[in-house]
């Protein structure tokens, strides 16, 4: 696997908006009405990447995903998970033999967390167990509110072992999207944050007292002071703008140092931003749409990435054959353990 050669991104990169309006209600901002075209750019098809071109992640398995997302690391199988959501598939890949195995779903799970040797998945608009080794599923609650249009994305647990995730309108026409709540005693919360077009980013400090999201659609990453015992956020706060790298904030990780990783849809990059948001490393996939990132191996150093293919074109597929793939590359500073449902800490 090839070690990361990770340059300090350029002082203009840093995050400079402070002070925009959030869009709520089914408003769209601009913001959100260019997120809905949905043609990549042509820097990203011909890989213009400027004067920051770094050595790209290795591909280690060519899977060729929709829509690839919610990687999660098993450090007692050693096998690194995560979904297809279009195509209603669960991957696992094991990095000590390079092989992929691929698993059916009744649902399309959007998110996972670990739970007593088994998958918690958000998906469609419930959440259920997937035990892998049996190939069953267990539904545990449903979404009986959220609009039929509506499905979950993204998803994260939270210090206290509760899964967090939020949804999304399946065709990103409105900003209908809402965060859910599933506490360890398995009761569903509806969490009272302003809806937004696509939900993502579901993360929090090494501490647990900031929590960190994002409407992808509005180009920039939120931060709340989180309560880790009463889990109320307050605060909310502009942490960091993905504006000028043309792209849009999906999925995201943090590391031990408490940096957030950051996959931006459409801009071929992971970012890592400071605490403070500012940006501090950049690294440039042969996919033009990243989706989520966690960290893998026995020593937490590998960042595995996933992206998509959902909405390309046949010429940008030629251009960027890779799409859909799990990408991995060595990062020098590690990753936090993966928080599991159920579980404090």
């Amino acid at each position: 696997m090839r070690h990361c050669i990770l340059m300090r991104a350029a002082p203009a990169w840093k995050s400079i908006l402070k002070n925009k309006r959030y869009s709520t209600g089914c408003i769209k901002s601009q913001k959100q009405q260019d997120y809905l075209n949905d043609e990549v750019p042509d820097t990203q098809l011909y890989g213009d990447t400027g004067d920051d071109m770094l050595i790209t992640p290795e591909c280690v398995a060519p899977t060729g995903c929709v829509l690839g997302e919610g990687p999660v690391w098993s450090p007692s199988e050693g096998f690194l998970w995560w979904v297809d959501i279009k195509r209603a598939k669960l991957h696992r890949y094991n990095p000590k033999t390079g092989n992929t195995r691929r698993y059916d779903l009744p649902i399309r799970a959007s998110a996972l967390a670990l739970y007593d040797g088994c998958i918690l998945m958000a998906g469609d608009r419930e959440v259920g167990l997937y035990d892998p080794a049996t190939e069953s599923y267990e539904r545990w609650c449903q979404l009986k509110y959220e609009p039929d249009t509506n499905r979950t994305n993204d998803g994260g647990v939270a210090p206290d072992g509760s899964f967090w995730f939020g949804t999304m309108d399946d065709r990103e026409k409105d900003p209908v999207g809402g965060y859910f709540r599933l506490t360890p005693d398995r009761k569903l919360e509806q969490m009272r944050l302003p809806s937004v077009l696509v939900t993502n980013t579901m993360q929090f400090s090494p501490d647990g007292r900031t929590f960190y999201t994002c409407d992808s659609a509005e180009q920039e990453i939120l931060a709340f002071d989180h309560d880790p015992v009463a889990g109320t956020l307050t605060g909310r706060r502009v942490f960091a703008s993905t504006y000028e790298f043309n792209g849009y904030p999906d999925g995201s990780t943090v590391d031990s140092e408490g940096c957030l990783w950051t996959c931006l849809w459409d801009a071929s990059r992971v970012v890592r931003f400071t605490p403070d948001g500012a940006v501090d490393q950049v690294i440039t996939l042969a996919a033009p749409r990243p989706t989520s990132c966690t960290f893998g191996g026995d020593d937490l150093k590998t960042l595995f990435i996933t992206t998509a293919r959902a909405g390309m074109s046949f010429p940008a597929l030629d251009s960027r054959p890779l799409s859909g793939s799990l990408f991995a590359i060595s990062v020098d500073v590690p990753g936090l353990p993966a928080r599991q449902f159920g579980i404090s800490g």
